[in-house]
């Protein structure tokens, strides 16, 4: 048995025992030196076993940690498997046949549980430990692309550091400080909206979050070096829960949003969390401004990412090329970064679909970067969605409905999302249930993306409800360089409001001067019904615009 020995000092990382392929790592922590022993086959120590098991209780009884009752006997399965020296054996084919009761012919390509369910146990791990691990002294980490779980010593921990975390200090980060109370009373209530924002913020994936106390890579606590922080009050008014909440900009002291609400404080952590940390969110647009003011100079992996998203917000065509390169250019030196590659593979869909440049972007480009997304963050809804829109785009309506009713399932009780599930869902076929899904986000979700309104408006065409469709298109504010006027004309064409039509046809034309050559295309890209696209193109007939 070979023994290596490595100088270590008490600001490097301290790993119990670190499950790997072909080696057990075993951390020696009492004369500053580590013992690597190379043989899989042996269990580690106690107590460092015994630690692990406590530790594991902790984290199956808390309340926190949100997995279902196979996440846990998977949990429990794969750390019992480590803490026996069995790392090795730890594959896809025996966890189906060990945890989930399939048979010894079981095909992990047609049938895809493990997979499923170790992207759900890794986003149960991430809420736990975000909502109450902060003060655990070990950590049960499933690393993407191993079932075998690694055991971390968090006491004085310094990770490696990554190309990703070179950027860390300016990837955008919010404190939730615990919600003032008017009375004892509102104390639950305080307590589950601000788990739920925290949680919710993470799903979305665009901010990072951290609560007073936390610390992040490095000396500097997080909570020290983060951009904003968001406070909030909650109070029962007559048996009602109410909360109040503010979003803080530490660099210039400036609040920059703050609402109120009524309802469940469920619900409610949820709206919060759409407003201020989704892709269209108030972070995401005032960060995206902030870069295009400085002209973009910042180098660090958000500043790439933000050059996409003001290209997004903006709609400058002359933006559309450099902010494709610059995303390439992260991809390249830092392709752990999940919202990089989503962020490039919306950009490549968006130059596809709406012909915006001479950049060759074909879909199956848009649907690589989609899939390098799903591998890093296959638990995510934005990384399914993605993915079910560029084959939704592609022709592949089978395979996006797959994906879009994975993301449902991995993120039922969630905000984020929903919305454009509901419109891809919509798009590739399934009507009544994209409807109903819409619907129930423009109810629960006030700041619902404008997804929704082009979602609603293509249904109304379908039932020939050309007045529905017309207030939709109203509604519709998204500024994607020919929808809102191709919506607007078609409606009023099936209405006979030829005066109208007319106008907003002109108008749609001065957006797009080859729409009349180029048009059945560009609405096929999202339109795949055969029925919807033919009531669409004749409601543009009637506009006076024959598409060819």
């Amino acid at each position: 048995m070979a023994i290596e020995n490595h100088g270590s000092t008490p600001s490097q990382p301290r790993r119990l025992f670190l499950a790997a392929e072909n080696e057990v790592e075993i951390a020696l922590t009492g004369n500053g030196t580590v013992a690597r022993l190379r043989q899989s086959v042996n269990p580690p120590p106690e107590p460092a076993a015994q630690a692990v098991r406590s530790h594991l209780e902790i984290v199956l009884c808390s309340p926190h940690f949100d997995g279902s009752t196979r996440s846990r006997e998977f949990l429990r399965y794969v750390v019992e498997e480590v803490l026996a020296g069995r790392a090795a054996y730890l594959k896809q084919a025996t966890i189906a046949v060990e945890v989930f009761g399939r048979n010894p012919d079981f095909d992990a390509v047609i049938d895809p549980i493990v997979r499923v369910q170790a992207g759900r146990l890794r986003r149960s791990l991430e809420r736990y430990y975000l909502l109450s691990g902060d003060t655990d002294h070990i950590r049960i980490e499933l690393p993407k692309g191993s079932y075998a779980p690694v055991f971390v010593e968090t006491t004085d921990m310094r990770p490696p550091r990554s190309p990703a975390m070179e950027t860390a200090q300016d990837w955008p980060t919010v404190v939730i400080y615990p919600f003032a109370m008017h009375s004892p009373r509102d104390e639950a209530a305080a307590a589950q909206l601000r788990d739920e924002l925290g949680a919710e913020l993470c799903r979305y994936g665009i901010v990072r979050v951290a609560r007073p106390g936390e610390s992040a890579s490095g000396a500097v606590p997080q909570t020290l070096a983060a951009r904003f922080e968001l406070h909030g009050v909650a109070r029962d008014l007559n048996g009602s829960p109410q909360f109040s909440a503010r979003l803080v900009d530490r660099h210039t002291g400036q609040q920059s949003w703050a609402d109120e609400f009524q309802g469940s404080s469920n619900d409610i952590g949820r709206i919060i969390a759409a407003r201020i940390g989704a892709e269209h969110g108030v972070i995401s647009r005032l960060l995206a401004g902030e870069h295009a003011a400085r002209a973009f100079i910042s180098s660090d992996g958000f500043g790439a990412i933000a050059r996409g998203q003001h290209f997004q917000f903006s709609r400058q065509l002359t933006a559309l090329v450099p902010a494709i390169e610059s995303l390439q250019e992260l991809t390249t030196r830092a392709p752990e970064i999940e919202l990089a590659w989503t962020s490039l593979a919306r950009l490549y869909l968006m130059n596809h679909t709406f012909e915006l440049s001479n950049m060759f972007t074909p879909v199956e480009m848009a649907i690589g970067c989609a899939n390098q997304s799903v591998l890093l963050e296959p638990a995510s809804a934005r990384t399914r969605c993605l993915m079910a829109a560029a084959l939704l785009v592609k022709g592949e309506l089978a395979a996006a409905r797959r994906e879009l009713d994975l993301a449902l399932r991995l993120n039922s009780d969630s905000l984020a999302y929903r919305e454009v599930i509901g419109w891809l869902l919509a798009l590739v076929g399934e009507w009544d249930q994209g409807v109903a899904l819409m619907r129930s986000a423009q109810e629960r979700n006030p700041y619902c993306q404008p997804c929704v309104t082009h979602g609603l408006w293509a249904d109304a065409m379908r039932r020939a409800d050309f007045e529905a469709a017309y207030a939709f298109a109203l509604e519709y504010r998204e500024p994607n360089f020919f929808w809102r006027e191709l919506m607007i004309s078609s409606a009023l064409g099936q209405l006979n409001r030829v005066e109208d039509a007319r106008a907003n046809a002109a108008e749609l034309l001065r957006a797009r001067p080859q729409f009349a050559h180029r048009g059945r295309r560009l609405i096929a890209h999202y339109i795949r019904d055969d029925q919807v696209r033919a009531t669409i193109v004749d409601g543009l007939r009637k506009a006076g615009l024959e598409v060819l």
